[in-house]
């Protein structure tokens, strides 16, 4: 992600414009972790999914990585 504010003097901005900025970004913040929220709960089935497929305990979302590196499905 790139800052959207331009390279403007600080006394050419108002406090409406940057409190304008903020909130857009605030908004970009909460999206991006509810997002991240969604992956890590979508990870976390998929553990215990394989979990139970492969007959193991305890995977971790790194365990997942390491089984799809050696079946070559990740880099």
């Amino acid at each position: 992600m790139t800052a959207t504010l331009e390279r403007t003097p600080a006394a050419v901005l108002t406090e409406a414009d940057i409190l304008s900025e903020a909130a857009e970004a605030l908004r970009e913040a909460d999206r991006l972790r509810a997002a991240l929220r969604d992956s890590d709960n979508r990870l976390r089935a998929l553990c215990r999914q394989y979990g139970q497929a492969a007959g193991v305990w305890g995977f971790a979302p790194h365990h997942l990585a390491q089984a799809c590196k050696a079946r070559g499905l990740l880099p």
